[in-house]
């Protein structure tokens, strides 16, 4: 049997593509069943290149995310880039193509949504360009994990058997799966050529064909219509798979979206019956609709003076005093009407109602109650002392900053930032794995970066009163950790910390931004 980089016995083939091979492997030096992925050798690559390579696949073992199938490291091995990975007993999803009921479906796109909305908030932005089954496997405990991420275009050419010319589409993805702007002269990838692929994808798992067939977006470009699901799915699936498929890129929904409305549908199982009135799938704020066969009845068609003036005439109450009643009555079956719509809606499985009809409500209320609910939740992963939870509450938070929740970038930026004297934000440092240094900093400059962006990004939100990220950010101007060294800048930030602690009666703060003037005076 095989022995590769005098360490991994090579068991078996798992597969092969025109970049690179994938073995399952034994770690001679600990036992343990791992991945091998060996790309082509790269010869003749120059040092520039192979630099190239190796900053790529550190941004894939820097990327930590529950559904993403993280690296454990990588190396070369003579002239062949190589990286070691977990190995996921059941393989990829390939086998389950037709087979996958809705349920799984949507549990199948929250965690690929989820992985990509990481990947498109990374700095700079990553993006996957493969989606399909086979890059996507199934671990032990159930979840998805998106794979193969993270190489990009030129990369990969380096790396390829395939001729320059056939690089042109080839890189970019699986025609199959590919959206039609691929195949126009503009074809630089963009974000929302992963949502595309991720929409033929999921229609592909449910039905066991691909929407274009094996021309991909080619087809679409030609005038071809998007399909529609086979019946007995419902109508939010429907209509998210088809809002992923649109032509133009920007009526797709993006990856947050994607995640938000999964979650819900998953949580609330009665929302799927119900469609947004845009083409985005994340049920924003619109307007109740009833559906067409009750807006027939009187009582609901006509407005509240149009039901008057239907039961009362032209004259009203003062000419037909007797209807007065009529007109209560009538006016209290609407209400109740309304109400009873309502209930059927939030509660169908407690009333055995089952209504298939698309309806919409504002819930606005529903989102904030589960943006609380799920920022709770991390707030007690994070107090927890162990890897896998401050990393799933980590990935948790950073989905809940990205749509914008204040309290959660607040909590994202904490984390990243140099705060040597702080206990819990040097523990979960640790916990997280990132190597501190002795001011506090962390030794990789692109987490430094990250803790500068999600810092002006707390402030932002918060018009400038966060005084403690004030002050966090002015650390990194005075060191020079990531930005320029900036002494006028750090001044100005420290002040601005200090007159909105003084506002907000924090003095333990205050003292602390004080002995920071003193020391630098």
């Amino acid at each position: 049997m095989a022995i590769f980089d005098n360490r991994y016995e090579q068991e078996k083939l798992l597969g092969q593509g025109a970049f690179s091979e994938v073995w399952k492997v034994k770690d001679n030096q600990t036992g343990v069943t791992l991945a091998l992925k060996i790309y082509n050798p790269t010869p003749g690559a120059d040092e520039d290149g192979n630099d190239m390579l190796t900053h790529e696949f550190a941004l894939m073992v820097n990327a930590s995310h529950k559904n993403l199938l993280r690296p454990l490291f990588f190396a070369m091995c003579g002239n062949r880039p190589y990286l070691i990975l977990p190995y996921c007993e059941k393989g990829n999803i390939g086998k389950m193509i037709g087979k996958m009921d809705e349920d799984e479906a949507w549990k199948l796109l929250r965690d690929t949504a989820s992985a990509l909305a990481y990947l498109h908030a990374m700095t700079p932005p990553i993006l996957h360009q493969d989606i399909k089954p086979a890059n996507i496997l199934l671990a032990d405990n159930g979840d998805y994990m998106l794979t193969d991420f993270g190489v990009s275009t030129q990369a990969k050419q380096s790396l390829s058997r395939v001729s320059n010319q056939d690089m042109a589409l080839f890189s970019a993805g699986t025609i199959s799966y590919m959206a039609p702007e691929r195949f126009t002269r503009n074809n630089l990838p963009i974000m929302a050529n992963d949502i595309y692929s991720l929409g033929s994808t999921i229609y592909e798992m449910l039905t066991g064909f691909l929407p274009f067939g094996n021309d991909g977006g080619l087809l679409q470009k030609k005038g071809a219509e998007i399909p529609a699901l086979p019946e007995g799915f419902s109508p939010l699936l429907n209509k998210t798979i088809e809002s992923c498929l649109q032509e133009e890129p920007w009526k797709r929904p993006t990856a947050v979206d994607l995640e938000e409305t999964a979650n819900r549908a998953l949580r609330h199982p009665g929302t799927r019956q119900f469609v947004p009135e845009n083409n985005t799938p994340a049920l924003k704020e619109t307007t109740l609709q009833i559906p067409s066969e009750l807006i027939e009845e009187p009582s609901i068609k006509a407005t509240t003076m149009e039901y008057n003036r239907d039961l009362l005439g032209s004259g009203g109450f003062d000419k037909n005093p007797s209807s007065k009643k009529w007109y209560i009555i009538g006016s209290c079956a609407i209400v109740l009407i309304i109400c009873a719509l309502a209930a059927v809606f939030l509660f169908p499985d407690k009333l055995g109602i089952s209504n298939d009809q698309p309806v919409v409500v504002n819930t606005d209320s529903l989102l904030v109650a589960e943006e609380m609910q799920e920022y709770e939740k991390c707030m007690e992963l994070f107090q927890q002392d162990n890897i896998d939870s401050i990393h799933n509450a980590f990935d948790r938070m950073k989905a809940l900053a990205v749509r914008g929740n204040k309290d959660a970038i607040f909590q994202i930026a904490y984390t990243y930032a140099a705060i040597p004297t702080d206990e819990e934000s040097v523990r979960r440092k640790k916990l997280m794995e990132w190597s501190i240094n002795e001011d506090g900093f962390l030794k990789d400059q692109a987490l430094n970066k990250e803790a500068i962006r999600w810092l002006n990004k707390s402030i932002e939100v918060s018009d400038s009163t966060d005084y403690k990220s004030l002050y966090w950010l002015s650390v990194y101007h005075y060191y020079g950790v990531s930005v320029k060294e900036d002494t006028k800048l750090f001044l100005k930030l420290l002040n601005k910390a200090m007159m909105e602690a003084q506002k907000n009666n924090d003095p333990v703060f205050t003292d602390k931004i004080n002995k920071t003037l003193q020391d630098f005076n």
